[in-house]
């Protein structure tokens, strides 16, 4: 039994006998039911690949590794769902066998029941690799486009989050001053952990801020690109600011190389 006959003439008549819905209608309502598979197919998914790139990526992380770490969650997700997927078919395969030899009217609704389930599983099984398969594809492309080593290890990752934390830092503080023109405590305590004094760090936001109002009354339309660029320089600017936290803390490095995964070979001893 396919999923295009669970919602049957007979079927509608059983569950709605009394309908007030004429003959003509139903069977116009189960005619173009098959149009709801093909669609599913196109647009089953949880998210467009417009979201998946443009919301869910840009706006997790600033870093390729933290975009790329995003990739592998969502391929591992889909993954153990195609995994659970394919036990619970299983499951439902030996209960269908047990229930036909059964041969009760209840048992023979639970085999049917469980065949329409399998059915419809199919298509979620197929969104979910087409959805593997788009995260795989933008996993290589980030890492093509940054030069990230196929064999890029914990170290990597590491030594590339303080430029993340110091870009989602700055964003935090536009998005706060845009929304209240004061600075969130939460931004404060952000800035503070990663060496950049909260006032200082509000003045520079101002500037930018500043001098894009400057812009927009000129009739120029800065991009997106003009935050970036803005990020940047404050990456550069507090790069090392975070080792006066470290000092303060007492410890001599954020990352303990003793445990960190790293790729055969490897014998990086560098601070962080």
């Amino acid at each position: 039994m396919t999923s295009s006959l669970v919602l049957s003439e007979s079927l509608l008549n059983e569950l709605l006998p009394e309908t007030t819905i004429p003959q003509e209608g139903l069977q116009k309502i189960c005619d173009r039911l098959p149009e709801l598979n093909r669609g599913k197919k196109i647009v089953g998914r949880r998210n467009s690949q417009t979201t998946s790139t443009l919301q869910s990526l840009a706006m997790i992380a600033d870093s390729p590794y933290r975009q790329m770490k995003q990739c592998l969650s969502q391929i591992d997700a889909k993954r153990n769902a195609l995994i659970e997927a394919h036990f619970t078919a299983k499951k439902n395969k030996a209960k269908i066998k047990v229930w036909i030899e059964e041969n009760t009217e209840l048992s023979l609704v639970e085999a049917e029941e469980a065949t329409v389930a399998n059915e419809e599983m199919k298509s979620s099984c197929e969104n979910s690799m087409k959805e593997i398969g788009m995260f795989q594809d933008m996993y290589e492309q980030i890492r093509t486009a940054h030069n990230i080593p196929v064999d890029w290890d914990e170290e990597d990752y590491e030594r590339q989050e303080i430029a993340n934390a110091l870009r989602m830092g700055f964003r935090q503080a536009i998005q706060n001053l845009m929304s209240s023109n004061r600075i969130a405590v939460s931004t404060v305590e952000y800035w503070e952990q990663f060496g950049v004094h909260p006032m200082v760090g509000e003045k520079l936001t101002r500037e930018y801020m500043a001098s894009v109002e400057t812009e927009l009354k000129e009739n120029k339309l800065p991009s997106v690109q003009s935050m970036h660029n803005f990020l940047e320089k404050m990456v550069e600017t507090f790069k090392e600011e975070h080792k006066h936290s470290l000092t303060r803390i007492g410890v001599d490095a954020i990352v303990n190389h003793q445990y960190a995964y790293k790729k055969k070979g490897a014998n990086n001893n560098d601070d962080n």
